[in-house]
């Protein structure tokens, strides 16, 4: 009881402490303070240390909006994503967060949950506190956006489409391609009836589907009937996987293959398969898309589409790092491509 009633004292106290109190402590300038907690690089190992510790000690913490009136910026890098919640976004973070780990930069998220109409009014909350710069990871439209980035006084890098708007400081990968090239591959291994499964919610997932359908059309194999997708509100899940290819199955009982739009749906319909005593790969082939951990380990194992996602998210976030601090940034526009995964669930 008495420790939780010392903690609380110091939390208390450490609401109430100033950055000259802690330069005091140290014996240095409150500049010297600031400097080293924004670019801890710039002095000495052992000077680091003691003011880290004495930091710690006193409970210290930083004014974020009152850097952004001193200074240029509030420190914070903004992360605007369309899906925080979902497996694939996990590698884009890790590549954010470690490229941002050894700077003086931390990064906030804010998540649209894929509601279009809400991405310009997150643009504009992060704006108008100041931050150093901002990523855009995955924007359903630049409408209501490019006026926002045209104003902006910071950075805005982007994650897109490659056939979206955006010219500069872009990192991505042309979705048409990351749909057709998958399908010429199924079509490749004798696989004549490829469906296709998604909900189709975001312009990544609608372009792929586009170039699903370019590459059947190629083939003289399309037929609309093959491609099925989920209810607005429905997650890409592994139970959507199952009832989805359940009803394609009532639709086109001669379905020989799916293409399915992420491997959490690829692994519903692998379940579905082995509910029914489908073969896979020999009666049904499957595809997936993201090549998350569990697809190696499956049985059969998923084949799928491969993103560097960690990659991505490095290179956007370094692409971001640069401008900030007024270097070349190498290249506007990167194409990261993507890769097919052959594994035991197609031929």
């Amino acid at each position: 009881m008495r420790a939780a009633v010392e903690r609380g004292r110091k939390a208390r106290r450490g609401a109430h402490v100033k950055l000259s109190d802690v330069a005091k402590k140290v014996g240095v300038s409150p500049i010297t303070i600031s400097r080293a907690l924004r670019n801890p690089e710039i002095v000495s190992e052992d000077l680091r240390q003691t003011i880290l510790r004495t930091v710690a000690e006193m409970g210290y913490i930083p004014n974020l909006a009152a850097r952004a009136l001193a200074g240029r910026h509030n420190g914070i890098i903004g992360v605007i994503t369309p899906a925080l919640h979902q497996h694939g976004f996990a590698g884009l973070m890790i590549g954010i967060e470690d490229c941002l780990r050894a700077t003086e930069f931390r990064v906030q998220y804010s998540s649209t949950l894929h509601n279009a109409d809400g991405e310009a009014g997150e643009l504009r909350s992060f704006l108008t506190q100041k931050p150093a710069g901002v990523i855009i990871a995955g924007a359903e439209s630049y409408g209501d956006l490019l006026p926002l980035i045209e104003d902006a006084t910071c950075p805005i890098a982007h994650i897109t489409d490659l056939s979206q708007e955006p010219a500069r400081l872009v990192v991505g990968l042309d979705h048409h391609e990351a749909g057709a090239e998958p399908t010429r591959f199924l079509l490749s291994r004798g696989y004549e009836r490829i469906g296709f499964i998604g909900r189709g919610a975001d312009i990544r997932s609608r372009r792929r589907k586009e170039g699903y359908e370019a590459a059947m059309r190629e083939a003289g194999r399309f037929d609309p009937d093959l491609a099925i997708g989920g209810n607005e509100g429905s997650s890409s899940s592994t139970g959507l996987g199952r009832e989805l290819f359940a009803r394609l199955l009532q639709r086109v009982p001669d379905i020989d293959a799916v293409f399915a739009q992420s491997d959490d749906l690829a692994l519903g319909v692998l379940i579905e398969c082995a509910a029914r005593g489908i073969r896979v790969p020999e009666d049904v082939g499957i595809c997936g898309f993201n090549d998350l951990e569990f697809s190696a380990f499956t049985q059969p194992s998923l084949t799928t589409v491969q993103i560097a996602r960690y990659d991505i998210g490095y290179r956007v976030a370094d692409m971001l790092l640069r401008a900030i601090r007024g270097e070349p940034p190498g290249e506007d526009k990167v194409d990261c491509g993507f890769s097919i995964i052959p594994r035991g669930s197609t031929r």
